[in-house]
């Protein structure tokens, strides 16, 4: 049984993965700190395929030492909400741990590298991107994803050891943070609150979260590498979204679209052109229907 580690693992995108890999049978060695919250993983601490570690108590090369690691997936990054995306201290942070972890897991012979980028790499843009599209990041968090990208990419090459720099554009799904819009929304419209909105005439390529992690598992058992964007690839208006969940649940909130003005250079079309990682992997989506509404029913049984 191969085991994975896994950083990030207490967050919404690692809990998410922790689950989905557990569910394909491998070991998983879960990296946290000491005063992360753990209520995303709480279901899965009694399984004894899972090893948790604290890396603000363990030095990091004890880790690749002490475990046979087969493929590291790096999903860890602080400092993501807006008013932290310029903090150059959180974010040559981020770059600092990255530079680590590669160098030890390459060291340690680990087979493969899978490492989540982001599209804040192309900066602002409107329209569709694909991975051919010049990278020109605007804040300090996007131009450490840039520089990691470009990092793990030399360092990999250099060992033949087979690499993934999955660039992602908007995810939704169970156990995300109830601040982002998508949680926020389904939890006023159980409520049936009215909510004061922008004209959310944005266009995003929203993906499940679950598929994403259907789509790393494609990946641990892929035989390419390289860059990839990851989107549902197929955009749609934030409104057209907001109306698709409030008939879902039939609710009787008010959408007050316009009440609050968008944010100064609000993109309005933020599109990532996924082709390449659902060709090469033969990767496909649920019906958004279907996923709203696992994600609704998720956020409806924890207000229970």
């Amino acid at each position: 049984m191969k085991t994975i580690l896994l950083t990030g693992a207490t967050g919404f995108i690692g809990s998410n993965l922790l689950e989905t890999i557990l569910s394909e049978n491998y070991n998983v060695v879960g990296l946290k700190r000491s005063t992360s919250d753990i209520w995303r993983i709480k279901e899965f601490l009694s399984d004894s395929r899972l090893k948790l570690i604290d890396i603000d108590k363990v030095p990091l090369d004890n880790i690749f030492t002490k475990e046979h690691i087969d493929i590291l997936i790096h999903s860890a990054w602080s400092g993501v909400k807006a008013e932290d995306r310029n903090s150059l201290i959180l974010q040559l942070d981020n770059f600092d741990f990255a530079v680590r972890l590669y160098h030890l897991a390459i060291n340690a012979g680990v087979n493969k590298i899978i490492s989540l980028g982001s599209r804040a790499e192309y900066g602002d843009y409107e329209g569709r991107v694909d991975e051919n599209y010049p990278c020109n990041p605007t804040d300090a968090y996007g131009i450490a994803k840039m520089f990691t990208s470009r990092l793990l990419q030399t360092l990999a090459e250099q060992s033949n050891t087979k690499w993934f720099w999955i660039r992602l554009f908007s995810l939704f799904g169970p156990k995300e943070d109830g601040k982002w819009l998508l949680p926020f929304a389904i939890n006023k419209m159980l409520d049936n609150e009215a909510i004061n909105l922008t004209g959310c005439e944005q266009r995003y390529d929203y993906l499940f979260v679950k598929d994403f992690c259907k789509g790393i598992i494609l990946l641990m058992n892929s035989e390419i590498s390289g860059i990839y964007n990851l989107s549902s690839n197929n955009s749609m208006q934030l409104k057209e979204i907001l109306f698709l969940i409030k008939d879902i649940l039939k609710s009787k909130s008010k959408l007050n679209f316009g009440a609050l003005e968008y944010r100064k250079n609000q993109v309005i079309h933020m599109e990532g052109d996924s082709a390449k990682f659902y060709n090469e992997t033969n990767f496909s989506i649920s019906p958004l229907i279907n996923s709203l509404t696992e994600t609704i029913n998720y956020y409806r049984n924890i207000k229970v």
